[in-house]
Order: C-alpha cells, then sequence, then structure tokens
C-alpha cells in the first residue's frame, strides 16, 4: 500500500484590512539579526497600494508588497513575511507568484527583489521561482554631519550613461535608471557627477527616503576613492541641512574610504525574473 502525503493549503490572498496591522507586527520584528523594517513603511504601503495579506483561519499569517514601475517595466517585490507557525508550506511562493500575475496585466516585463547573502533559505526559494542573481550591493549605515568642505559636481545628460544597465536606490528599492528618472533626479540637483577631461569617471544619486523616517540614501554608481569620499562627505553634509540623522550608503564597491563612523557593512543580491 502506498501512502500519498499532501499539505492541504487553507489559506487564501486578500486586500488589508485595519485589524491586519497588529498581528502582521507581532511576526515581523526579528526577521534578521538586527529586528526588522516592516513597522516602519507598513502605513506607507498601505497608502501606496498593492500590499497583499494572506489569511488562514481567520488570521493574517503572511504579508508582501509588490511596486510595478511601468516605465522602467519593473515589479519590485518587498517585505515577503510568513508567520513562523505557517512556514515551508509554499506560502511565500504563493504570495509572489500573485503579484508576478497582477504585474503582468500592466505589461510588466520582470520582477527584481533583493535578499541579503546569507539568507540562504530565500535565495533557494527566489531561484526555485525562477530568480537568478543580478548583481551584489553592500549596505553600510552613516549618520549625518555638517561640513564646510563641499563639492561642486558636474554636469551630466542621460545621454553620456551609454546603454550601460545602471540603478539607482530609493526607499529601499533598485530602479533601473532611465531617461525620465534620471531626468527628474538631475532636476532636484540629486545626480552627483565628477568628470576628468569631460568623460565622467564617478557617479552617485542622492534620494531622500519616503517610506522610511529620516533617511538620505546615496547610491555610489562607480567611482574612484578620492571621488566617492567626496560625495560621502556631500551626502553627510546634504542630509544635515535638511534634518536627516541618517544616511544609507548603497553600493558594488567592496571598500569605501575610511570615512569616520562608517557602520557595518551588510551584503545584499539583486534578483531578477523575466515575467
Amino acid at each position: 500500500m502506498i501512502n500519498i502525503f499532501f499539505i492541504l493549503d487553507l489559506s487564501h490572498i486578500r486586500s488589508p484590512i485595519i485589524s491586519d496591522k497588529e498581528k502582521i507586527l507581532e511576526f515581523c520584528q526579528n526577521t534578521f539579526s538586527w529586528g526588522d523594517y516592516i513597522d516602519e513603511v507598513y502605513d506607507f504601503w498601505i497608502n501606496e497600494g498593492n500590499l497583499i495579506i494572506l489569511e488562514q483561519d481567520g488570521l493574517p499569517i503572511g504579508m508582501c508588497h509588490g511596486v510595478t514601475y511601468k516605465d522602467e517595466g519593473m515589479v519590485w517585490i518587498e517585505g515577503i513575511r510568513v508567520h513562523d507557525d505557517y512556514r515551508r508550506k509554499g506560502l511565500a511562493e504563493k504570495m509572489v507568484r500573485h503579484i508576478e500575475k497582477n504585474a503582468l496585466n500592466f505589461d510588466i516585463k520582470y520582477a527584481s527583489m533583493l535578499i541579503e547573502s546569507e539568507n540562504i533559505a530565500s535565495l533557494n526559494l527566489a531561484k526555485k521561482m525562477g530568480y537568478t542573481v543580478h548583481t551584489q550591493w553592500n549596505y553600510i549605515r552613516l549618520e549625518s554631519k555638517k561640513n564646510t568642505d563641499i563639492t561642486i559636481f558636474d554636469s551630466i545628460n542621460f545621454d553620456e550613461l551609454g546603454h550601460k544597465t545602471m540603478f539607482y536606490v530609493d526607499s529601499w528599492r533598485w530602479i533601473p535608471i532611465i531617461r525620465s528618472n534620471f531626468e527628474r533626479l538631475n532636476s532636484k540637483n540629486n545626480v552627483l557627477c565628477v568628470k576628468n577631461n569631460g568623460k565622467f569617471q564617478s557617479l552617485a544619486t542622492i534620494t531622500e527616503a519616503v517610506s522610511f523616517n529620516d533617511t538620505i540614501i546615496l547610491t555610489i554608481v562607480f567611482g574612484t576613492t578620492d571621488d566617492i569620499e567626496r560625495m560621502i562627505t556631500y551626502a553627510q553634509n546634504f542630509a544635515a541641512e535638511r534634518n536627516y540623522t541618517k544616511i544609507r550608503i548603497i553600493t558594488e564597491k567592496d571598500n569605501l574610504p575610511p570615512i569616520d563612523n562608517l557602520g557595518k557593512k551588510f551584503s545584499f543580491y539583486l534578483l531578477k525574473k523575466n515575467l
């Protein structure tokens, strides 16, 4: 006699309701070694839309957020959380596939997500769903600081970038640089460029995170050591002048200049899947 065992999935996906927040935050506190960020972004994600809740037995047991960037042809998937008691039942995959399916209605071409490099379980799940590692990034914390020696950066237009895919980070989302978002950043003087003999040798962007409190994000796209130090100094002053205390440096580079009070480096993988 052959015994066949299977897990009956009694969960269903729905839109969030007011009473979900307290229950969701109860199991989104110690997701990582340093805690979690869901309490900081939950209300913003509700207002932004596209937050889905996974319910079973009348209780919210999971959540996931998807943001469509129509011009960029991308859906960004974030905040995948499942209650400890309901893990290893395919529920995270169920939520991700739900968001992927909805994204196709907007003619989205691919999905992206970010996973900590040491989170092997999540990396394996993402690969199972067809995601591949695109690039590796580092995240470093720094506090704002008034500086008197401020760099004046060079002007640059989108056509000078060439055809290489580049990213800037906004509210912890890796967004491919295209003409429209580059020109928007540039119009606010949030593109930091250093040229040498008319050719640009260093590039960074700076954004004010809308979903995270009190946070400036400096994305170092590439650059020389001296230029990067100037960019970091500029970001410190930029943040201080606007009364931000926290700076988050995002870069593919493994080593940064010896800036005082640089925080611990955390490594993440940017993953991508064609839909």
